[in-house]
């Protein structure tokens, strides 16, 4: 009887509340729908995280209403909620379950009882549990409900977290687990539940709760949505999802990097076309250079684990943005994929085994392109453009011809310092040419004999833009290139 009466006053499930300065009427919501929980058998631990004295008041007067047990810790300096849920779970270790709850969001009634009751309806190995939301404003009013492209999204394998933060705001999870996987890490603050799925996700599988069992606030005064760029937030995630690879030693051979800007139309293609390699053993890295358009929305229709979606705020230039993009790059070969442009799907099988074949000095191993010309009637083919097996240096600077696909070693876009960005304080649009012009110096090219690239020529190329300026800085690093050869 004892024993009973013991394990009953051990609640099942473990509930924080992390609370920085957020307006009282979200506070008092909030509360409100964690005392409406149906299941009743649960704890909550309010961590005001160094908040303001407004903030403070508004909880203690909010948590009056409450009939669970609960406790409030307060820390004088805001930490983030990294620090501010590892302190709460560390006094709910004795439950069997551990939830977590965004002072502006708010829980419907069944919340507790349906993710519980997914769980423990689960095998053994399942640690986390999740389901759809609701969308709601600043005003509380629904705006979004659980359509079918949120369900698509989320009812995902979980090696697509890799990718995406699927698992949203309701969730679910098992105590073990969390201990095992030693808590939230700081160094992730704004992405720090991307990153601890990512850990959690690799002890055991999952469920997904198809029913909106949570409203999730966009638009507060006080989100981290609100106040932090996309480009920031994604890289965090980016971060995690690198150095989660990194760790487990998902190492691919090679990485293939596109930079993306305004290319809507074409975007998809380009994707497609790496998805349908024959060789598997590669990463895809997609950049959005800033763009205007719905790029970033046609990047983001695609689902799969060897993908890392990566963002700038304002557009940087192509060589700024690859440079971004290479710092997530785990391969040893790096090709390089116009966002407008698309490969055969032997391109990289080809380029890799010729890569393979080559000793060190080979910095570059490229193919044939075929030319495509955007028309009133629509994609027409124009010539096949061969490479060049230049004799040395001094032939490629004496033909002034870029050749793609291009395969890089890693190692040599490192050795040159990567894409250069600007010449004479002007940004660098010639970027291929100069890249080529930097490692014809101390390394080789290798062609390989086979069109293996599709080019798009459309009135928006570059070199269609400012094909002027392009020429010109051709000839200056030309210039450039012979100078610092002679001088050499």
């Amino acid at each position: 009887m004892n024993k009973i009466l013991a394990r009953r006053a051990i609640p099942k499930i473990g509930l924080v509340l992390p609370v920085y300065n957020q307006h009282a009427g979200y506070i008092n919501e909030c509360l409100e729908s964690v005392e409406a929980q149906r299941f009743r058998d649960f704890r909550a631990v309010i961590v005001i995280d160094g908040a303001n004295a407004g903030t403070r008041e508004a909880v203690k007067i909010a948590c009056r209403r409450l009939t669970i047990p609960y406790t409030i810790c307060e820390q004088e300096k805001n930490r983030g909620i990294a620090f501010s849920l590892n302190t709460g779970f560390a006094k709910l270790t004795d439950c069997d379950y551990l939830t977590w709850v965004s002072s502006d969001n708010r829980y419907q009634p069944e919340f507790l009882s349906e993710l519980l009751a997914a769980l423990e309806a689960s095998p053994a190995g399942t640690v986390l549990a999740y389901s759809l939301f609701y969308v709601i404003n600043e005003r509380g009013e629904r705006v979004q409900g659980p359509e079918k492209a949120m369900v698509t999204f989320m009812r995902r394998p979980r090696e697509h977290i890799l990718q995406h933060c699927f698992v949203g705001a309701s969730f679910l999870f098992r105590k073990e687990a969390y201990l095992r996987t030693g808590g939230y890490d700081p160094r992730y603050e704004k992405a720090e539940d991307h990153e601890f799925w990512m850990r959690l996700l690799q002890l055991g599988d999952i469920k997904f709760v198809p029913a909106p069992l949570m409203e999730y606030r966009l638009g507060g005064k006080y989100a981290y949505t609100t106040n932090s760029s996309r480009e920031e937030i994604i890289r965090k995630s980016a971060l995690a999802s690198f150095e989660t690879r990194h760790r487990t030693q998902d190492l691919p051979k090679a990485s293939v990097l596109i930079s993306a800007l305004n290319q809507e139309k074409f975007i998809a293609q380009a994707i497609n076309s790496v998805l349908a390699q024959s060789f598997r053993s590669f990463h895809l890295i997609v950049v959005d250079d800033g763009s205007s358009d719905r790029t970033w929305q046609e990047m983001n229709k695609f689902f799969d684990e060897r993908i890392i979606l990566l963002c700038l705020s304002k557009n940087r230039g192509n060589a700024a943005a690859l440079n971004y993009g290479l710092r997530f790059a785990l391969g040893e070969y790096i090709l390089e994929l116009d966002g407008d442009d698309w490969l055969e799907p032997r391109a990289l099988e080809t380029l890799v085994r010729e890569m393979d074949r080559q000793p060190g000095d080979v910095a570059m191993v490229y193919a044939n392109r075929q030319l495509w010309y955007e028309s009133e009637r629509g994609l027409q083919p124009g010539p096949v453009v061969p490479g060049i097996n230049y004799r040395d240096k001094y032939e490629f600077l004496e033909k002034q011809q870029t050749h793609c696909p291009r395969l890089y070693r890693k190692a040599a876009l490192d050795a040159v310092g990567g894409w250069r960005t600007k010449i004479y304080d002007q940004r660098l649009l010639a970027v291929d040419f100069d890249l080529m012009l930097r490692l014809a110096g101390p390394f080789r090219f290798s062609w390989v004999n086979q069109t293996l690239y599709n080019q798009r020529r459309h009135p928006e190329n570059i070199t269609v833009l400012e094909g002027e300026e392009c020429r010109r800085q051709v000839q200056y690093l030309a210039r450039e290139a012979c100078k610092r050869w002679s001088s050499s």
